[in-house]
């Protein structure tokens, strides 16, 4: 445990060593810019969007906003800005899914063993954002029963790290502290839970379905060392709350 421990904190830091690569432009760089390169903007506020053009006076980018409904077409809105009002344009391979969560639509089953080593199985649903609610049907020790827990939905890393102009699949991994009940048979009850999430996500694509697989353990309130272990595999739809302007 204290081995996977240190390689997890190796992994988290070589990704943030990476993501704050960001490069600060003068002027005339920034007039030299591919057009649909993704860049961020600071004036009033700070914007991420796609680079279009600049002259003397201005800049001139694409935000592309978040389409929850694939079948509605949403077109791109257009930014302008006068450049006395830019204080820093940066050219970095921005992490768009950093941040909690805005919004979290899963249903997943799987399966696992208890504290006798006996299989289980369950199945259920997750909503919510930064904080979730998972609602599940299981079956433990030949005991049915139900089972609600919150859990805070905590972003950790991703893999690979961001590169510029890159549209692939990542793999972003969460932490959930939590708490629940389950009402039914066996030495359940009230109990706490650590999970780690890991949600395989195509940029910028957000407002897609993404796979995930989520690995818990339970710890009884009344019991603590008769607790279970737990796999869960799915499907979700998840929005980052870094998609689009800040």
């Amino acid at each position: 445990m204290r081995k996977l421990l240190v390689v997890l904190f190796i992994v988290a830091s070589l990704a943030a060593a990476s993501s704050s690569t960001a490069q600060t432009l003068d002027w005339e760089t920034i007039q030299q810019i591919h057009p649909t390169t993704p860049i961020t903007v600071v004036a009033q506020k700070q914007f991420h969007c796609n680079f279009e053009a600049a002259n003397t006076d201005k800049l001139f980018c694409l935000v592309v906003p978040t389409n929850l409904l694939p079948f509605v077409n949403i077109k791109p809105s257009e930014l302008v800005f006068d450049r006395a009002d830019v204080r820093e344009v940066r050219l970095a391979p921005d992490d768009w899914s950093k941040g909690y969560l805005d919004l979290i639509l899963g249903a997943g089953g799987g399966g696992g063993w208890d504290a006798n080593h006996q299989p289980t199985g369950f199945g259920g649903v997750k909503l919510g954002g930064a904080l979730a609610l998972d609602l599940q049907y299981d079956r433990i020790q030949g005991h049915n029963g139900f089972s609600t827990a919150g859990s805070a939905v905590i972003p950790m890393f991703r893999i690979p790290s961001p590169k510029l102009n890159q549209d692939k699949m990542f793999l972003r991994t969460y932490a959930e502290p939590g708490i629940g009940y389950r009402a039914g048979g066996g030495t359940f009850g009230f109990y706490s839970s650590a999970k780690v999430l890991f949600v395989l996500f195509s940029v910028p694509k957000w407002a897609e379905s993404s796979p995930y697989v989520e690995f818990e353990r339970r710890f009884p309130f009344n019991s603590p060392l008769q607790g279970d272990n737990r796999l869960t595999i799915g499907v979700m739809l998840a929005v980052c709350q870094h998609c689009g302007v800040e």
